[in-house]
């Protein structure tokens, strides 16, 4: 008991003396995302698979806003890396830029977009 006692009080005066006051972060990259989709021209209702690959240092999530009102989440829990597939129908015609943002703790954020065209079913 003895022994673990003074462990705590190494700690303890370690940090007191500032030995943890300078923190540095290493791994990891620059955060970055690509996005593609499995067409370019689709009808109205008819699925669109978004793939999205995601690499940075803490990763917190990659969102997608479809360009139509309507976005997709999915949080990543600090990952290194994250790949994954959207799935997404339109209700509408037109042209449509789906833009695909991951989000980094540490490095901020980056995004990539894919433009479809949606025509009537």
């Amino acid at each position: 008991m003895k022994k673990s006692a003074s462990v705590w009080a190494a700690i303890i005066a370690m940090v007191a003396a500032g030995a943890c006051s300078e923190v540095t972060f290493e791994g990891g990259g620059p955060v970055k995302i690509t996005l593609i989709s499995d067409r370019t021209t689709a009808k109205t209702g008819q699925n669109i698979a978004f793939d999205f690959d995601a690499t940075g240092s803490i990763l917190d999530g990659v969102i997608i806003v479809y360009g139509d009102g309507l976005a997709d989440t999915i949080y990543t829990s600090g990952a290194m890396t994250a790949h994954g597939q959207f799935l997404h129908a339109y209700a509408s015609t037109g042209t449509f830029a789906a833009v695909g943002t991951a989000y980094d703790a540490i490095r901020g954020q980056a995004e990539d977009t894919v433009v479809v065209r949606i025509t009537g079913g």
